[in-house]
């Protein structure tokens, strides 16, 4: 960078250290842009006051009742899109009374953009922060914001109100950054002049962090399962992940393929996670499956190498960032032939792309990997290298920060 840029990050859940789990692409990605000598500022949607962490500087909102955030809510009434109006009036203050104090933090420490991760809430807010600031604004799509899968109600735009905030976040915005092919068509779908400002970069993976010479037998010795083949899944136990899908595709290996010496780790929490320790149960494989619950910052590249393969069976991703993650420690994924895993494996090459919802296929590729151990080295390096050359966090780091400098370049950055 020739001079030092500063940016207001927009994200409302991120945490403020790498071992708290919301968000964590986000926090991982404001860290380097940190240490590459940007001033980050990142504004939270919660009540607290300002503090510094890694570097960071971080804020909140300061007051829930602020006679500036309805002050502001009467000036952007008419920006709205009319029928986003039949909310409810509550978020509609609240979207306010955040951007509002964006706009404070943008001002006070004179930034020179405004960068949102998701287009609703946070791009939403960014554009009202720039409708105020005049400064231009960066939006990162990332998914759930822009996609639509209605077979397990995934995606914000499948109401009309939110849709039209999306579409106006879209126009508004100055450059949208998309992390895979699928996000990068729709948004053309959405709003087909939005392809001079559209940059496709995918999420990075830290390649230090995650490689193939972690100790692989330290967990095995711990769960007890040193001489087992393992298929690792971390998904949040929610509709959209489809983790029942590899629990029957547990019962067909076991118990069709007659398999005993296959065991399931399913790290994460969640809303389903009592159904689907009672389905193991009820399909007799409680013995082959081991939920593991939220797993620590420090130990998850332990569980990742103590794998042999990584299955995500999910619906509703954007990008896939664990899958990236797995194959930067060198190891074969199954995945959903949907959305943003399509970037990330090579059929064949580096894993498998399944049909949805489909635990057969699921079972039928961990066979094939249980009875080819040589084809689970092979794809493994593969992906090790595929992650090397595409999807290295630092560079992504350092297109971003391009973005950030073309934008301040221009000699008008777009109207709201």
């Amino acid at each position: 960078m020739s001079k030092e840029i500063s940016v207001a990050v927009i994200s409302e859940s991120v945490g403020k250290s790498p071992e708290e789990v919301a968000y964590s692409f986000v926090f991982d990605e404001v860290y380097r842009l940190a240490k590459k000598g940007v001033n980050v500022h990142v504004v939270r949607g919660r009540i607290e006051g300002d503090s510094i962490s890694y570097g960071i500087n971080f804020h909140g909102i300061k007051k829930l009742i602020d006679p500036q955030a309805l002050n502001m809510l009467m000036e952007n009434i008419m920006f709205y899109p009319p029928i986003s109006l039949l909310r409810n009036l509550i978020y509609l203050y609240w979207e306010n009374l955040y951007a509002s104090n964006v706009s404070k933090i943008v001002e006070k420490y004179k930034l020179d953009l405004i960068h949102a991760h998701f287009a609703y809430r946070e791009g939403l807010v960014g554009l009202l922060a720039k409708r105020k600031q005049k400064k231009p604004l960066i939006v990162t799509i990332h998914g759930y914001d822009i996609l639509i899968e209605p077979s397990v109600n995934f995606g914000i735009r499948r109401s009309m109100r939110y849709d039209a905030l999306v579409r106006k976040v879209i126009r508004g915005s100055d450059a949208l950054i998309v992390n895979s092919r699928a996000v990068y068509k729709e948004v053309l779908k959405v709003e087909p002049q939005a392809k001079n400002k559209l940059y496709l970069i995918p999420l990075g993976v830290d390649c230090n962090r995650f490689n193939p010479n972690i100790d692989r037998l330290s967990i095995r010795r711990r769960l007890g399962i040193e001489d087992k083949f393992i298929i690792f899944v971390l998904k949040a136990h929610e509709p959209r992940y489809r983790i029942e899908d590899v629990i029957r595709a547990a019962a067909i290996v076991i118990h069709h393929y007659n398999y005993s010496d296959v065991v399931f780790l399913i790290g994460g929490t969640g809303s389903l996670k009592d159904y689907h320790q009672n389905l193991s149960r009820k399909l007799n494989v409680s013995n082959n499956v081991i939920f593991l619950g939220k797993i620590p910052y420090d130990e998850l590249p332990l569980y990742y190498a103590a794998c042999d393969i990584f299955v995500n069976p999910a619906l509703g991703e954007g990008f896939g960032i664990v899958i990236a993650e797995a194959m930067a420690t060198g190891k074969p994924v199954v995945a959903v032939k949907k959305f943003g895993p399509v970037d990330l494996i090579l059929d064949g090459v580096n894993g498998f792309l399944v049909k949805p919802m489909s635990p057969q296929e699921i079972a039928d590729k961990i066979i094939y990997f249980v009875e080819n151990p040589e084809e689970v080295r092979r794809m493994g390096i593969n992906g090790r290298k595929i992650v090397e050359e595409r999807f290295d966090i630092q560079k992504r780091i350092e297109k971003i920060i391009s973005i950030y400098e073309e934008v301040l370049s221009a000699e008008h950055f777009g109207p709201v």
